[in-house]
């Protein structure tokens, strides 16, 4: 421990010691300060320590033999909290090597006479280092002069994994199939597997898991049974017994693959995750899964089936898998189980019979089904896919039938969608492609006042014509719950014309009322309307009760004061005086002025007098735009408008 003089600079630092075995007069003491950085994180408070090797992986990252020593540390962050350490905190790997190399490198510029002993909180003070002729190599134990020896330079080892949280606190390791395998314990009594790949990946969490019942932290001490297939882990209050492995719990050979646990493979025909020794036969050919390509793969065609269509044969192929002579069943959900016919990697699997075909939900048009390939030798599932099962009848337009993920057809003249397209009557009535689906096609908004006899002219593409015995067209709008049919007549294949007919809605409080519609023929034959194009009823009069109200109408509806009789309506229900002058006002009338300005409201009634209160003016004809009040409001200026009935004024 070093001291500046105060508590608050007091800092603490961890050192690493090497003695010679027989020196009984400590002459080859040399002492050095050990850590490791992480993206500027100086990690300085040793927590825990444990000296092992390598493996082969770890030792190529660091340029050493598997057979060399390394060092594995748990250290805190910082150099001040010894007593209560960060929960930040770092697994590093230091090899005795490096160390040794430092450490020889520290002596030799010493007995050069380079500067102090830098041990004077041992000795009380500073010396010298003295020059001296003495060849330093590996084996070199001391002299009586020049020792004990410190050094301020920092030993840095290879930081492997970092953990913000939960502070390590143990740490212990072995090497499994060439693979170093960190056990690290936490404060939290949780149990880390890290595998240690070394610089420049680090190690790699595989595993976490709760080991102290308490959440008390875990001792340094940690051991291993004897057949290294269980870790001994101890808290101040228990001993836990931990499988070094738990590959049975992924579930798949990806799973199994991907989680970087080195211990475990895929057992292929036994359908497991295990060690390669727990898997029967795993040296023969595609029998252990080491690596995550290795998994058997499966292709299936056809991949889809209508469901009309039964006992249809799939060939399924398969890579990476094992000798199947032994024999293959294949199982279609809970459906029904098959022999397969293997022939190399291919295997032959008939789909259901007519009685056992799924049952498709009705929101949907198809439904998957898991094919499964089970190995007769073990009884177990080899690999599986899905097979989907589709339903075309259940499209009932020709752009939703055409446009599915099946091989569906649209027969336009039957009106119906099937997988098979000999069943459509005519060859031309076939339709593959969404651009030769019969089809209403957007043109002008269509605008219709309630109540007026008008036609309604549609642009289409690919209407069919009626064949013999087939009916007409007709349109078909659905307004306020009630449905309307109005003949229609076809033109061309790109005209439709709904004729002359009234409608009508209730109510005066609706000005305009989008209405849903549909181009039907033969009956109930639905043209496609992919724009959802709709036909907008409107009534100029609703809500439309003052001269100043009707004007503000959007100038497509055509609408208009009729002042004889004080309505807002179309032109030709307002009768002129005479031939030449009309009663009706509408935007498009020269010097256009509502008639008969009234107030009703005027809020607030008081303010102060000094003014600058904010007044509005309700009431009907104030005009249409703030031009038409200027010069006529006494007793201040106007600042905001809104045409009609409002007038902001301040």
């Amino acid at each position: 421990m070093s001291s500046s003089g105060s508590n608050s600079d007091l800092f603490y630092t961890s050192r690493i010691v090497r003695l010679c075995k027989d020196d009984r007069k400590f002459h080859s003491y040399v002492s050095l300060p050990v850590g490791c950085v992480k993206n500027g994180v100086e990690y300085r408070l040793l927590q825990a320590a444990y000296l092992g090797k390598p493996g082969r992986v770890l030792a190529a990252s660091l340029n050493i033999s598997a057979q060399d020593d390394v060092l594995f540390t748990i250290f805190s962050k910082g150099q001040k909290q010894f007593h209560r350490p960060p929960d930040d905190s770092a697994l590093c790997v230091f090899t005795i090597r490096d160390i040794n190399a430092r450490i020889k490198e520290r002596l030799q510029s010493c007995y050069q006479g380079e500067g102090n002993l830098e041990l004077n909180w041992l000795l009380g003070k500073d010396v010298q280092c003295t020059k001296a002729p003495v060849p330093i190599d590996d084996s070199f134990c001391g002299l009586d002069i020049n020792q004990p020896l410190g050094g301020s330079q920092l030993v840095t080892g290879h930081t492997l994994y970092t953990e913000t949280r939960d502070r390590m606190t143990s740490v212990t390791s072995y090497i499994y199939n060439g693979y170093c395998v960190a056990f690290v314990g936490t404060k939290s009594g949780r149990l880390k597997k890290i595998r240690v790949d070394g610089p420049p990946h680090g190690g790699v969490q595989y595993e976490t898991m709760g080991v102290i019942k308490d959440g008390s932290p875990i001792l340094r001490d940690m051991a291993f049974s004897l057949d290294r297939n269980y870790l001994y882990v101890m808290s101040e209050r228990q001993v836990t017994q931990v499988p070094i492995e738990s590959c049975e719990q992924y579930g798949t050979c990806g799973e199994c693959l991907s989680s970087g646990d080195p211990h475990c493979g895929w057992c292929v025909l036994h359908n497991i995750c295990s060690q390669r020794n727990r898997c029967e036969r795993a040296d023969e050919p595609y029998r252990f899964a080491a690596s995550l390509n290795q998994c058997v793969k499966a292709t299936v065609y056809p991949d889809s089936i209508a469901v009309s269509e039964p006992s249809v044969p799939l060939m399924v192929k398969v890579s990476d898998v094992p000798d199947l002579s032994a024999g293959i069943t294949c199982s279609f959900g809970n459906l029904t189980e098959v022999e397969g016919q293997v022939n190399g990697n291919q295997i032959l699997c008939v789909s259901p019979a007519a009685k056992d075909v799924p049952i498709i939900p009705t929101d949907q048009d198809w439904s998957g089904v898991e094919l499964r390939l089970n190995s007769k030798e073990t009884g177990q599932m080899l690999i599986s896919t899905e097979v989907k099962f589709y339903n075309c009848s259940i499209h009932q337009l020709c752009l939703s039938c055409v446009n599915s993920a099946f091989r569906c057809h649209w027969c336009k003249y039957r009106n119906l969608c099937t997988h098979d397209p000999s069943s459509c009557s005519f060859q031309e009535g076939r339709v593959n492609a969404s651009e030769d689906c019969p089809q209403l096609v957007r043109s002008e908004e269509i605008l219709i006042p309630a109540g007026e006899v008008k036609p309604i002219t549609l642009k289409a593409r690919n209407l069919p014509q009626p064949q013999s015995g087939q009916r007409g067209y007709e349109c078909v709008l659905h307004i306020q719950g009630v449905s309307h049919r109005v003949t229609a007549l076809r033109f061309n294949s790109s005209s439709v014309q709904c004729q002359n007919s009234s409608y009508l809605y209730e109510g005066m409080k609706i000005s305009e009322l989008p209405v849903d519609f549909s181009v039907v023929w033969n009956g109930n034959f639905i043209i496609d309307n992919p724009e959802n194009i709709q036909v907008h009823l409107y009534k100029c009069a609703a809500q439309r009760d003052s001269c100043g109200m009707c004007l503000k109408a959007e100038r497509k509806f055509q609408c208009g004061w009729c002042s004889g009789e004080g309505r807002c309506t179309l032109r030709h229900h307002c009768p002129p005086i005479n031939p030449y002058t009309t009663r009706w006002l509408n935007l498009s009338s020269k010097n256009v002025k509502c008639t008969n300005p009234r107030i009703t409201e005027v809020t607030p009634v008081a303010g102060p007098p000094e003014g600058g209160t904010r007044v509005t003016i309700h009431g009907t004809n104030l005009g249409l735009a703030f031009s038409d009040m200027v010069g006529n409001v006494e007793g201040g200026r106007g600042q905001l408008y809104s045409c009609g009935g409002r007038l902001h004024h301040r």
